[in-house]
């Protein structure tokens, strides 16, 4: 669980520990035959930099929705003692609605591995934009209902104000209600027979609709040592997301999270 001791690591650090976690994860995926794949940055991380993005450490993987309980309940038997699997069942003041692997002893807010939902969504592009509204309000409302502190210092005052009244509107509302709403959403549209998926937490909105068939099977490739699995037709995944992503950002463009 998590503790309130706190680090101060480098980046290289963070992505050292981090890339430890990933190796577990994936041994844990593929021992369990359990479907994975790197998502996003990370994907992109493993085919251009056979590793985590320099200056990135943010590590996303997805899991079918179909397979998440299963993988949490296995990762919680064979993940090694030095990490531990976060989640709102086990942690009360968990704010988001998929795990997160973390460091025994530590919080998982900077340091972590995001285990993402991938679910199926309708074909129908205004049928997308509803569920991929309702997915980024419900995700809102559970995040910002227990961590608002986190945020309000980005915001002006007007926004903070915003937030705050936002938090007191939703305060009936039940976390096991938020929970059960998302359960809901996220089988709307049964994974298996999707031709469209998405990620109901990230946030990309409707760029992160894909079809189904980019993942495929997945195919392996080579991250910093051993192997991971990222979509099977990864250049037209990472082209969807980011055009020419073998194109380093400018220098300027190149920041830490």
């Amino acid at each position: 669980m998590e503790g309130d001791k706190s680090m101060k690591l480098t980046i290289e650090e963070i992505q050292a520990i981090e890339t430890e976690m990933v190796k577990e994860v994936v041994e844990i995926c593929e021992g369990n035959n359990i479907t994975y794949f790197l998502h996003c940055g990370s994907a992109l991380g493993a085919v251009r930099h056979q590793g985590p993005i320099p200056w990135d450490y943010d590590v996303d993987i997805v899991v079918p929705y179909n397979q998440i309980k299963r993988f949490i309940n296995v990762a919680r038997k064979e993940l090694s003692r030095k990490y531990y699997l976060d989640y709102y069942d086990n942690n009360k003041l968990y704010p988001f609605l998929f795990p997160r692997i973390g460091l025994s002893g530590y919080s998982t807010h900077t340091l972590h591995v995001d285990i993402f939902n991938l679910v199926g969504i309708s074909d129908n592009k205004n049928e997308q934009i509803v569920y991929t509204r309702k997915a980024r309000i419900l995700n809102f409302i559970f995040e910002y209902k227990l961590d608002t502190k986190k945020y309000s210092g980005q915001f002006s005052p007007r926004r903070r104000r915003y937030i705050y009244l936002f938090k007191l509107f939703s305060l009936p509302i039940r976390r096991s209600i938020l929970i059960k709403l998302f359960e809901e959403h996220c089988t709307k549209y049964p994974y298996d027979t999707a031709v469209y998926v998405t990620n109901p937490s990230g946030h990309y909105g409707l760029k992160n609709v894909v079809k189904k068939s980019l993942y495929g099977k997945g195919t392996k490739v080579k991250y910093s040592g051993f192997t991971v699995k990222i979509p099977e037709h990864y250049n037209a995944y990472l082209s969807h997301y980011y055009g020419d992503y073998m194109q380093l950002p400018p220098t300027e463009k190149r920041n830490i999270k």
